[in-house]
């Protein structure tokens, strides 16, 4: 095959052409994280919150929320209505999200709550000390010059 004919027809579509593709089925376009639960976390006071954007689901079928080891997990799942579809950019199936806790992050003091399709988790914390504390300095001498 000629250097024309091989540009002219490739045999593998170039990878930026299998992203927009991928992307037109409702997949990652290749810009920014893979699909799946965006979320905002700050201290506030004395608890951490996370926010998860979750809009379209019922939080009693379709959220799970638990805590193991210091991390928060989120599983969502949409789940797609009945109704016959021309087309459809939504997206179907299992959502999952972890978020690291803080230190002193009390797990047995942890709410939940669903508003506008936005998912609320805060997570009570117990007070971290802040001061610095200083450390002393041993001064050795070596016995031989020239050693640090």
């Amino acid at each position: 095959m000629s250097t024309d004919a091989a540009r002219k027809y490739p045999v593998f579509p170039p990878f930026t052409e299998w992203v927009d593709a991928f992307a037109l089925l409702g997949g990652w376009d290749g810009r920014g994280p893979l699909p799946g639960i965006r979320v905002e976390e700050l201290v506030h006071d004395d608890e951490f919150i996370v926010h998860a954007e979750l809009p379209g689901l019922d939080p009693e079928r379709d959220i799970d929320v638990t805590v193991e080891h210091g991390t928060l997990t989120i599983h969502a799942e949409r789940h797609p209505d009945k109704r016959e579809k021309q087309r459809s950019e939504f997206r179907y199936g299992a959502l999952a999200r972890a978020v690291r806790l803080p230190q002193g992050a009390k797990d047995d003091d942890i709410t939940a709550a669903y508003e506008d399709g936005v998912l609320t988790v805060r997570v009570g914390l117990d007070p971290v000390p802040t001061k610095a504390r200083h450390i002393p300095i041993e001064h050795r001498s070596s016995a031989r010059r020239g050693r640090r």
